[in-house]
């Protein structure tokens, strides 16, 4: 799931400057937003019940992170007003060096 938003949002970035000519490419930079929070909503649900069942690992410390990173940034293309792509890559380092900080 986590693999597949990541990929799926660098092809967003990427697809950029192609939006202009293709309609294909401009609905999926429409609502491929909104495709990825109920998958998102699934992955909470699927570690919460893992967490519950065994504890908190740092692998399952990674996917609820970065699942709240997915959150955050699709809920910024889908309730933003100005939808800056620098966000992705900007977020995701910050992201990753505060829980690489982390507990551990």
């Amino acid at each position: 799931m986590i693999g597949f938003s990541v990929f799926g949002y660098l092809a967003y970035i990427f697809a950029k400057s192609y939006e202009a000519n293709h309609t294909v490419v401009q609905l999926f930079r429409r609502y491929f937003p909104i495709a990825v929070i109920p998958q998102i909503g699934m992955l909470g649900y699927a570690i919460y019940l893992r967490i519950n069942q065994y504890d908190l690992t740092m692998n399952r410390y990674f996917v609820v992170i970065f699942g709240l990173w997915l959150t955050i940034i699709s809920l910024y293309f889908v309730i933003g007003k100005i939808k800056s792509l620098t966000i992705i890559p900007a977020t995701l380092t910050i992201i990753t060096i505060l829980a690489s900080i982390g507990p551990w």
